[in-house]
């Protein structure tokens, strides 16, 4: 995977610190493909959370937080939300990171 060791544990401690203890963190897209180059950076998080406005607002919090470290800044970062508390049936995209990104452990 294609992650720095320095980004890895400033993108957990950042979901962690915005979305709970419980929440769970998958890398996905280019960067698992170590031959590739390039690239942003495609995460998906899943969490409890049963109101979508605070959703939305912890999305924008990390965003924020990652951009301003030197680990993301510049970087494009792609975060996909899901909580089966509003929907217990995953969308495609979201099937798709959890069946075959890497998941990060918290």
């Amino acid at each position: 995977m294609r992650l720095t060791e320095k980004q890895r544990s400033t993108l957990i401690a950042a979901v962690r610190r915005h979305f709970g203890p419980d929440a769970r963190l998958w890398v996905f897209g280019s960067r698992t493909d170590d031959s590739a180059r390039g690239g942003d950076f495609d995460v998906m998080v899943r969490c409890s959370e049963a109101n979508p406005q605070r959703m939305v607002e912890a999305k924008l919090a990390l965003l924020v937080e990652l951009h301003r470290t030197p680990e993301f800044d510049g970087e494009r970062i792609d975060v996909v939300l899901f909580s089966p508390r509003l929907d217990p049936n995953p969308q495609p995209i979201q099937r798709v990171a959890m069946e075959q990104g890497v998941e990060l452990a918290l």
